[in-house]
């Protein structure tokens, strides 16, 4: 999936912006504060009807301004469109008919982040990783989606009755049921994905220096103990669960586990070393999706990030695996050297210079 077209109206610091996108790479040079991000997140918005740097959409709506606007045109044709209000109301539209949910928007556009924040995958919470495993499933499995909402709607309800204290199991039972039939679909269909993305994943560990990378392993955790079905994991906690007041075992608490000899990852690989294993699992999961969905990458300030010779190899993950990308950066010349070493389109990218939220085509020959 790629734009061809980006048009924001009040998004942070840029009053009006309309940018139209016709190769693959895609470069936004500018000073820190130039408004640079702001497009990235203008994009990601559009995608998934959030900022990936605040989930309050009145920071996103320029100062003065009482609400924003995002729209963007898929090169398929599809129109997409986000608008925020500093009530905190909005709108969501593909192809000018309102849409029911966010995720409708992510079917359309699925993208990928590479910042920053993205290097929590190893260091930050399960919740982190497990988001990103489903990103990878719902993209894959469409009934993945739908299952997944069954369960954490019965997981809400058996949560509120363990809350109460001590109750009959037959008003357990109904939300049980649920619980056990779409938290089977959902492990099911995390588990396969993650097979598959194991080994994506291992292929661009390869090409990383071998005495580091060599050893480094991911493990799927489904959120109980393997030797048990999810009924007889709930069954055995049941005596627990209503002890405590929540559900302790199920889906909800999966995770993805990285290792190096028994040892967290994070706590064995240095920064740098953490960011290229992101970088290799990211590009994974966008090949695991593939297709004709393959997404499109939002990279903030790659330079910043990676040394030159794993920004090249980076950028060829992405060129093997990805849509279309948009990078930001400050120094033209330096953001633009890692995509300069592919060959065709992918080796010339498009230019542009962002100032004061004003953003313009931007000729290095000139």
């Amino acid at each position: 999936m790629a734009l061809s077209r980006v048009v924001l109206t009040n998004f942070r610091n840029i009053q009006h912006a309309d940018v139209v996108l016709d190769g693959v790479v895609h470069l936004f040079c500018g000073a820190n504060g130039s408004g640079k991000t702001s497009l990235l997140e203008a994009v990601h918005t559009l995608a998934s009807g959030r900022s990936f740097r605040s989930r309050q959409s009145q920071s996103l709506i320029r100062y003065g301004a009482e609400s924003l606007a995002v729209f963007g045109r898929l090169r398929s044709g599809v129109a997409l469109g986000v608008e925020k209000l500093r009530d905190g109301k909005g709108r969501i539209r593909i192809n000018q008919l309102p849409a029911s949910s966010s995720s409708e928007l992510a079917a359309c556009l699925p993208l990928q982040v590479i910042n920053s924040d993205s290097f929590s995958a190893l260091d930050g919470g399960p919740g982190v990783r497990r988001q990103l495993l489903d990103w990878t499933v719902f993209h894959v499995e469409h009934s993945f989606s739908g299952q997944w909402k069954v369960y954490q709607s019965a997981l809400k309800q058996r949560n509120a009755l363990l809350r109460r204290g001590k109750i009959d199991s037959d008003l357990l039972a109904p939300w049980e049921q649920q619980l056990l039939s779409a938290g089977e679909v959902v492990h099911q269909g995390r588990y396969e994905v993650f097979q598959r993305l194991k080994v994506l994943f291992k292929e661009r560990l390869d090409e990383l220096p071998r005495d580091v990378f060599g050893d480094l392993d991911v493990q799927y955790r489904s959120g109980w103990k393997r030797e048990l079905s999810l009924a007889e994991a709930l069954e055995s906690s049941r005596t627990g669960d209503c002890e405590q007041g929540f559900t302790r075992i199920g889906p909800h608490r999966a995770d993805l586990r990285f290792s190096i000899n028994g040892q967290p990852a994070e706590a064995v690989l240095s920064r740098g070393q953490q960011k290229m294993a992101v970088c290799a699992l990211r590009t994974a999961m966008a090949a695991t999706v593939g297709g004709s969905e393959k997404p499109l990458f939002l990279v903030d300030d790659l330079p910043a990030e990676l040394d030159d010779a794993n920004q090249a190899l980076f950028a060829r993950w992405v060129r093997d695996t990805a849509s279309q990308v948009l990078v930001t950066g400050i120094d033209p010349e330096t953001t633009q050297r890692a995509w300069k070493t592919l060959d065709g389109a992918w080796g010339n990218p498009q230019m542009f210079h962002v100032e004061h939220g004003c953003i313009e085509d931007f000729d290095l020959s000139g």
